[in-house]
């Protein structure tokens, strides 16, 4: 007991919180996201703030708080993957933002592929701007903040082999997040009970919530494998487990929470986000449960 005692009134750790050199990484990553807005603004065919505050455009607001997310996770990823005993803090601090710079790039071009090949149905830009479509930005979210926690997770999990390699490895890994979210965009449609794409064209925050939330929850999937183990065997076969379960997490939801009504009537004739927020909880809880019980 008195052991417990002394543990809970030690003073020693108050001296490592002020004299340990935490405080610089920590500000070389407020620098890093402080750039993260400008590097997204030269991506983008419209200016930032001016959607933001000038035009109150909420769908804009929704992906760029998905967008803020993301980078924020990315760099909490390279934080915490652990730099090299051996280097200078120096040294440290550089490798840091070396791989912040890789992570950031990697989730902007992520942007670029599912716009290309998730939301290929409709226009992005004009769905964004024109018609300030939150469901897109809801969905755009979900891939910011989805990428984000795979690329993180092939960070924290890269075999060594020198930084070409580590490189190589946080590359295959993103094109194999890219390709199921993909993969779940195609089944999605087939399986919702909806057109998917067409409703979110017609402004369905709903739809784009629950998609949204579901991209996530696939990300959490395969980045949990991702940091349990390097086999792109297992991996492989853990994507389609992943997929099964969270369309079974839909079923789910209409057996036990909404016996009396049907997911794909309330989101896509109703527009009942509540609803879709309700498919979105479940899939990212049931994401975590099942993530967890492998860990």
């Amino acid at each position: 007991m008195n052991e417990h005692f002394q543990v809970w009134f030690d003073t020693s750790s108050v001296v490592g919180i002020f004299t340990s050199p935490a405080i610089l990484y920590f500000a070389v990553g407020l620098l890093l996201v402080l750039l993260a807005k400008p590097v997204k603004g030269l991506t983008t065919r419209y200016h930032l703030s001016d959607e933001l505050t000038k035009h109150d455009n909420k769908a804009v607001g929704v992906a760029t708080a998905g967008y803020i997310f993301g980078v924020l996770t990315l760099i909490r990823g390279v934080l915490i993957s652990g730099g090299n005993p051996a280097s200078s803090l120096g040294r440290d601090l550089l490798s840091v933002a070396l791989w912040t710079v890789i992570s950031l790039s990697l989730l902007l071009a992520s942007a670029w592929i599912n716009r290309k090949f998730l939301l290929n149905q409709f226009e992005v830009h004009k769905e964004l701007i024109t018609d300030r479509n939150v469901g897109t930005g809801a969905v755009l979210a979900g891939t910011y903040i989805g990428t984000a926690f795979m690329i993180s997770a092939s960070i924290s999990g890269t075999t060594g082999g020198g930084l070409g390699m580590e490189i190589l490895d946080t590359l295959v890994y993103f094109v194999i997040g890219q390709l199921g979210f993909i993969l779940l965009g195609a089944i999605y449609q087939r399986t919702c009970g909806y057109d998917i794409h067409g409703e979110i064209e017609r402004d369905n925050e709903g739809a784009g919530l629950a998609f949204g939330a579901t991209l996530i929850a696939l990300a959490i999937l395969i980045s949990g494998q991702i940091r349990r183990d390097d086999s792109l065997v297992a991996l492989a076969v853990w994507i389609p487990i992943s997929l099964f379960v969270l369309l079974g997490s839909r079923w789910l939801v209409d057996l036990v929470v909404l016996p009396d009504a049907r997911i794909h009537d309330e989101i896509a004739r109703d527009r009942n986000w509540g609803v879709a927020l309700i498919e979105g909880a479940a899939a990212i809880g049931v994401a975590l449960l099942l993530d967890a019980s492998f860990s």
